[in-house]
């Protein structure tokens, strides 16, 4: 395996996962706020959910780069993710240790291994 284009590979991916969590977290945001009563317990939820969704997006990125090892290279690209957004939240000060944090580090680098196991096995178009 190419060390230099499994690396390229995850960060464009990573890129590319960031762009679109980005992007669903400003569409619901903006959907939950025109829908006007948003349940405290549903936010944890649809970020989990919406980061997982993303996480597929790289993993599969990831993986149509690389066309090999897409476990390994979808779950370092949902684990990019995961990293970024604890980093995020400890800058922040909005760390709050609990077990949605395991919760939601599992679901996105299994959501990112799925998309890398599809990125490496769909065919080419003729």
């Amino acid at each position: 395996m190419d060390i230099n284009k499994s690396i390229k590979g995850i960060i464009i991916g990573g890129i590319c996962e960031t762009v679109a969590c980005i992007l669903l977290f400003v569409l619901t945001a903006f959907a939950l706020t025109k829908a006007g009563y948003i349940p405290d317990g549903i936010i944890s939820t649809v970020t989990t959910v919406l980061s997982a969704v993303s996480c597929f997006i790289g993993g599969f990125i990831s993986g149509r780069i690389i066309k090999k090892t897409g476990i390994a290279v979808g779950a370092a690209t949902g684990f990019l993710l995961f990293f970024i957004q604890l980093s995020v939240s400890l800058i922040s000060g909005e760390f709050s240790p609990t077990v949605l944090i395991f919760i939601k580090a599992a679901a996105m680098i299994l959501s990112g291994t799925i998309g890398g196991i599809f990125g490496v096995n769909k065919k080419e178009k003729i």
